[in-house]
């Protein structure tokens, strides 16, 4: 192998889409292939590097050490990639489309994904306006007052398309500080301090436990708030910890607001999921978007380093996208 050989760039997509997904099956759905043809390409990468990326699993798949490794610098090179490329046709492509955009989504997703990043689509499409509502009634009680919906879990009924936008992946996060008197190292320290939830994330936190092999672990107590971006906005402000999804806490891990005191097990709840009429699949502005969103969902999450881990100077195990994957509720 030649120092400036190029790695086989089919099976590099295709690693990068079964890690993201935890799953080969999920991963060939994305691509448009067989899980068959996802495993042979798995397969020529592992036997090109001589080294296993993946452990197989009766679940599906998780990342070895060195799949890991590999993921957050294949991560970062694809995301610079679809820069790269996208900063030279967006010139002439945007100043073609106009039009209108109306999005309907989880006001969590809305407030703490969504919106951070909505500027950066208004840059290169000026000419479209992106109108936002928010509820999280199923869509076909929406009506026809939405092109473009966020949910959790795949909707089903006529006249629309629905396909995966991220997965949703959830670890216990708090704020640093009420770690200085309680330090959290394992799921049995979880209880002494105060666990938050949401109405609507009531079965979260006793589905981690049980991952975690803890089940019944009672907490000093437990508080309650009826939106997801309340209980996330609690855990900011040290009111306790919460069982946070990673794509909604991103911006708060990166600045420090947020730590990860437990790198695992991870609660895989619904992925989320976009949604078209199929009625407006082929409208310029819909078909923009689509690629805009579909892409940012594709950025690498910050890196996750357990507090106690990092005052150590010790090597933490890594978060393995799709390992310990279990359902839980939004």
């Amino acid at each position: 192998m030649g120092e400036n050989e190029l790695p086989p760039l089919n099976a590099i997509r295709a690693f990068e889409a079964a890690a993201r997904r935890g799953s080969f099956v999920e991963a060939a759905k994305d691509l448009h292939v067989t899980h068959w043809a996802i495993g042979k390409q798995i397969r020529h990468l592992e036997d090109w590097l001589g080294v296993p990326l993946f452990e197989r699993r009766a679940r599906g798949v998780a990342l070895t050490d060195h799949g890991a490794d590999l993921l957050t610098d294949v991560g970062a090179a694809l995301s610079r990639l679809t820069s790269a490329t996208s900063r030279l046709r967006e010139p002439r492509s945007a100043r073609r489309v106009s039009g209108i955009v109306r999005v309907n989504a989880l006001s969590s997703f809305a407030l703490r994904w969504l919106l951070p990043r909505l500027s950066r689509f208004q840059e290169s499409y000026s000419s479209v306006e992106v109108k936002i509502s928010t509820t999280s009634r199923k869509l076909r009680y929406v009506g026809t007052a939405f092109d473009i919906g966020i949910r959790s879990g795949v909707e089903h009924g006529s006249g629309i398309h629905c396909e995966t936008l991220m997965p949703d992946r959830r670890l216990p996060v708090c704020s640093p500080r009420i770690l200085r008197d309680r330090p959290v190292e394992t799921a049995h320290d979880l209880r002494r301090h105060v666990l938050l939830h949401s109405t609507t994330t009531r079965a979260a936190w006793p589905q981690w436990f049980s991952a975690a092999g803890v089940s019944g672990l009672a907490p000093i107590r437990h508080l309650e708030l009826d939106h997801v971006y309340l209980h996330l906005q609690a855990a900011v402000d040290g009111l306790g910890i919460a069982l946070g999804s990673l794509h909604l806490i991103e911006a708060d891990i990166a600045a420090g607001r947020l730590v990860c005191p437990i790198a695992a097990p991870e609660l895989r709840a619904d992925d989320y999921q976009l949604v078209i009429r199929d009625d407006r699949l082929r409208d310029p502005a819909i078909e923009a978007f689509r690629s805009w969103i579909l892409t940012a969902a594709r950025e690498p999450l910050p890196s996750i380093e357990p507090p106690f881990r990092q005052n150590r100077g010790t090597r933490s195990p890594r978060r393995r996208p799709g390992s310990d994957a279990q359902r839980g509720g939004r």
